[in-house]
């Protein structure tokens, strides 16, 4: 059995394991990171993640970077990576018709998966479409007769489909909700829990306003915990956790870094206000 053959063997037992099946937090990726697939640039990573509350594996740092900019799109509702295209059947028809190779092994068909289903929440309801995500350098003749493949399936389905450039996501954006990605669960840090945020957040709150961006935000963080009495670091994970969950607010298009000031505002404030003035 050559390696071609091992690989449809392993795909056809995730197929049953219900690999590529299901929504939200019971969705399972087709590829997870401990298959031992040879990642692009190295890259394999898993995070838990802020729509689904379930991990996600990626395995490319471009990959890596979109999932963090979908995380922080509020028309996201859903998100599953390493998307199977099954049956394998039908996407070897379409590559018949186009003229061209289907994804392959030492010769033998496998399953093509692309890289990301989104699903949107628009004024007309739910709807699905599909992004893969590539630098300029990867994009070769190969490369784009795959991608061919997988767009003429989707558009089967009358579900979009498009190739997003590395190069054109939004670097300072996704830099800063890595920053605070992992706060955004207060199981990161056993110590912080909603009442501590409660008995502090409001104080951390204006501590920080009234600086008015003249002091490094990790300084003002620590001077925090100190006067406070509470763990070193403790002020820094709940100033992140407030602006990943989006209770307050900052520049996203400005680089958030420790060694410099930041200034925020209350996004629930202004958005009981609208309220207010809707209503």
């Amino acid at each position: 059995m050559n390696r071609g053959q091992r690989i449809k063997k392993f795909q056809e037992n995730r197929i049953r394991d219900g690999r590529g099946h299901g929504t939200g937090k019971d969705y399972e990726p087709f590829i997870q990171v401990h298959d031992n697939k040879v990642a692009s640039e190295g890259w394999v990573t898993r995070h838990l993640g802020w729509k689904t509350n379930r991990i996600h594996h990626t395995l490319s740092e471009h990959e890596r970077r979109y999932l963090y900019y979908l995380e922080w799109l509020e028309e996201v509702v859903d998100i599953r990576e390493q998307f199977p295209l099954l049956p394998l059947s039908r996407t070897e028809e379409i590559a018949e018709q186009l003229g061209i190779k289907h994804a392959n092994i030492d010769g033998v068909p496998v399953v093509m998966t692309t890289d990301f289903v989104i699903t949107l929440k628009t004024s007309n309801g739910l709807i699905d479409l599909v992004r893969t995500v590539k630098p300029v350098s990867k994009l070769s003749k190969r490369t784009l007769e795959l991608f061919e493949i997988e767009r003429r399936y989707f558009a089967e389905q009358d579900i979009n489909w498009g190739i997003i450039l590395d190069s054109k996501l939004p670097k300072t954006l996704i830099s800063n909700v890595e920053w605070m990605y992992e706060a955004r669960y207060l199981s990161t840090r056993p110590t912080v829990d909603e009442e501590l945020i409660d008995l502090i957040g409001e104080s951390l709150f204006l501590k920080i306003i009234n600086d008015d961006g003249e002091t490094a935000i990790s300084k003002l963080c620590l001077r925090c915990d100190s006067e406070f009495g509470i763990d070193s670091g403790t002020s820094m994970f709940i100033l992140k956790h407030m602006l990943s969950t989006k209770k307050w607010g900052t520049n996203m298009n400005m680089v958030i870094k420790d060694s410099h000031p930041l200034i925020i505002f209350n996004l629930e404030k202004q958005r009981e206000s609208i309220n207010k003035n809707i209503g």
